[in-house]
């Protein structure tokens, strides 16, 4: 019974903190300045999910064509030109994805998302400067 006692004050501050911060959550989830509106967002769903679909399909093509690369690769030079080629074209698809994502905001009259600086380092879709472009 005494550990009862001793248990239930710290599930009760628990508990108490939990229900405040569920408060703060919802204030969280909600669109600030310069992000879609969960509506804004529903509506461009269909596209957003057939972009990320066609998006993972690409990068696939880019895996296999790097594993086919590399297979036939008969030196390091030869290797690290296949890698490069890989890197060449996961950066080509990143763009196209972006640019991509971008007309569909635009042809539904949503503004682009500005993120914060502690969302991103940039805006959306831009690189910051001292961001690396390999891997």
């Amino acid at each position: 019974m005494n550990c009862v006692r001793r248990l239930s004050l710290p599930i009760a501050v628990l508990a108490l903190a939990l229900g405040s911060s569920g408060a703060a959550l919802a204030q969280a989830g909600s669109s600030g300045p310069g992000r879609p509106t969960a509506a804004q967002m529903q509506k461009i769903f269909p596209d957003q999910k057939r972009l990320a679909i066609s998006d993972h399909q690409a990068r696939i093509a880019i895996l296999q064509n790097g594993e086919r690369c590399l297979s036939s690769a008969g030196s390091s030079e030869a290797l690290r030109n296949c890698m490069k080629q890989e890197r060449d074209a996961y950066q080509r698809q990143r763009q196209q994805h972006r640019a991509a994502m971008k007309a569909v905001f635009e042809r539904n009259g949503i503004p682009l998302p500005q993120w914060s600086k502690g969302d991103r380092k940039g805006q959306w879709g831009e690189r910051s400067q001292g961001e690396a472009g390999s891997i």
